[in-house]
């Protein structure tokens, strides 16, 4: 991956000078898609025009995966899960739409799901029974995390043993992780009676971390770790994928200093399993031969 030149990216309408490196490469990619489905654009290129998105719902690959997002924003509304209009329909470069292109079909063909994650994680999964999307097991509530933190996708499974599992995930793309300082710190603030007890009763961090991971950029990845420890009390085993593309510097930077807060790197004790996008999607394409797969790769990988 190299990053367009200033001429190459406005010969698609997707030169964003603050862009990382990879988030240029990435909106440079949605742009090309863009572009050669001839959408009509919006603000910048790898947007839709706003009505036709949301109309088409041409962000979407598949057919099943046009109603799944149509019904997960309607219970977002009800439930009050956090899927923002219109951006999940107009903006190609989000994470979040990726992870309904990626998942969304999984949620209609467990047999699909368990052939796809058992290559993922052949010792722990045996066969999923549930895929969801935008998933706290009690958002807001204080015997898990006290905030409002949800995986974005998150699979109930059952292992080799016959014993229930489940996988929690977060999905980022073109992200840094730079998220505001003041508003980390008054999140952490806020929660931090919870963030410490769950931190404390898991013995997975090292003692002097707590003043680096409630910090940008490694607050957002230690809270949803924290969610997924909590959430072990319902089940019977468990574990936290954070997932980004290879190539986002920004991304691999956080996860190699995240680790090193850990007590040990090893992903089957603390249950933090860092992964790429790469191999998510390249094990998809294996298992689903299908056309939107390829399309998948070429528009988020330019594989």
């Amino acid at each position: 991956m190299t990053r367009p030149t200033k001429i190459e990216a406005e010969k698609f309408n997707a030169y964003y000078k603050p862009d990382t490196d990879f988030a240029a490469f990435g909106r440079l990619l949605q742009s090309q898609w863009r572009q050669s489905k001839k959408f009509p654009i919006g603000e910048r290129g790898n947007y839709l025009q706003t009505e036709f998105a949301t109309t088409s719902k041409a962000n979407y690959l598949t057919d099943k995966i046009k109603t799944l997002v149509q019904y997960e924003v309607y219970k977002a509304k009800v439930e009050g899960k956090l899927i923002s209009e219109p951006r999940i329909w107009d903006n190609l470069l989000s994470s979040q739409p990726l992870c309904f292109k990626l998942f969304g079909e999984l949620h209609y063909d467990f047999k699909l799901a368990t052939k796809y994650f058992k290559r993922l994680f052949p010792r722990r999964v045996s066969e999923v029974t549930s895929v969801k999307f935008e998933h706290s097991p009690a958002r807001g509530h204080i015997d898990y995390t006290g905030d409002h933190s949800a995986f974005d996708v998150f699979i109930e499974y059952l292992n080799l043993d016959n014993n229930k599992g489940f996988i929690g995930i977060e999905v980022k793309y073109a992200e840094t992780l730079k998220d505001d300082k003041v508003k980390t710190e008054a999140i952490f603030q806020k929660h931090k009676d919870a963030y410490l007890k769950l931190a404390a009763k898991s013995k997975l961090f090292q003692t002097s971390s707590i003043d680096v991971l409630k910090r940008v950029p490694l607050q957002q990845i230690w809270r949803d770790h924290l969610l997924s420890i909590a959430t072990l009390k319902d089940y019977d085993e468990g574990f936290f994928v954070f997932l980004f593309p290879s190539k986002n510097q920004e991304c691999q930077d956080a996860v190699d200093s995240y680790v090193q807060q850990l007590k040990t790197d090893n992903e089957e004790f603390n249950n933090f399993y860092p992964r790429h996008l790469e191999t998510f999607v390249d094990t998809l394409r294996q298992v689903c031969k299908a056309d939107w797969t390829v399309e998948l790769s070429k528009r988020y990988l330019g594989l």
